[in-house]
């Protein structure tokens, strides 16, 4: 018993000093960087190039992963493309067939639809709905292949969109079918203004007013071109022209104001200040521009 508590005694002391000797070496061996140690540098270099490789057969696996994905889907999204685009032509073709049967029963019906159907389109393009548009310049075309008004159309929403190709392919068509079209060639003009190509619009917009002179939105484009090409009289003449033929339209006015200011004609802005005023009192801009004016000397 009392060997016992001898020997108890004797362990407890070894504990309590190995305890005291741990504890003064503590910072020491806290401040020894495993890392550092050559032999567990190269085990951690041997981890981190076999978690890159891992990596990058995961990364390589889940590549191929996405691509079969994208396969499968991408055909699977080309097979329902095919298929509506098939239902499409389908349906365009019943519809044909309905309407060429419609148009041999009762021809002035077809007539009537032909028309409501365009003015459909219109009021959808004014209202820049240019799919509906475009949608019922085709249903005019599927009642009438040589529609020019419904090619005309469509060539407008093609512009909209800045699909010039498309564009002149209507145009072109519409030409083709009827050389003096005054629309075609205006629309022409607008391309070929848009582009950049102003000797070219100018030709374009000058055919128009030829074939229709009481069109005054070429006029007044045409007035444009040809004051970027310098032909400054000829520009002044298509605005005046512009304005004979709608002498209330506040743009047309302030077009030929804006022309006069910039060639610093003050007789010419007097002018043209006083008829925008008549035609736009309300116009806010008329202070200032009164005022320009004076300064032009």
């Amino acid at each position: 018993m009392l060997f016992d508590w001898i020997t108890l005694g004797i362990f407890a002391v070894c504990v309590i000093v190995c305890a005291v000797i741990i504890w003064r070496k503590l910072p020491a061996l806290a401040s020894i960087r495993i890392d550092a140690i050559p032999k567990h540098q190269q085990a951690a270099q041997k981890q981190a190039l076999l978690d890159k490789r891992l990596q990058t057969k995961l990364g390589n696996f889940e590549a191929r992963i996405v691509r079969g994905v994208e396969m499968v889907f991408g055909q699977a999204f080309k097979f329902f493309k095919n298929l509506i685009l098939r239902l499409k032509r389908m349906e365009s073709e019943y519809r044909r067939k309905v309407i060429t049967q419609q148009a041999l029963d009762n021809p002035d019906v077809l007539r009537a639809k032909i028309v409501a159907t365009l003015n459909q389109a219109q009021t959808a393009l004014n209202q820049g709905d240019l799919a509906q548009a475009e949608q019922f310049f085709v249903d005019v075309v599927s009642m009438d292949a040589k529609n020019l008004d419904a090619y005309i159309g469509m060539a407008d929403i093609a512009i909209a969109k800045k699909d010039y190709g498309n564009a002149r392919e209507a145009l072109n068509y519409v030409l083709k079918v009827q050389k003096d079209s005054e629309a075609a060639y205006l629309r022409l003009g607008r391309i070929a203004t848009d582009e950049g190509k102003l000797t070219e619009a100018e030709a374009d917009f000058l055919t128009t007013v030829s074939l229709n002179a009481t069109t005054a939105s070429a006029h007044f484009e045409l007035a444009g071109i040809e004051e970027k090409l310098g032909n400054l009289e000829k520009a002044e003449k298509a605005f005046g022209e512009a304005i004979k033929l709608e002498p209330a339209n506040p743009k047309y006015l302030d077009g030929l104001l804006q022309f006069a200011i910039r060639q610093k004609n003050k007789t010419l802005a007097k002018k043209s200040l006083a008829k925008l005023s008549k035609a736009n009192p309300e116009n806010q801009k008329l202070a200032e521009l009164s005022k320009e004016i004076e300064n032009l000397g």
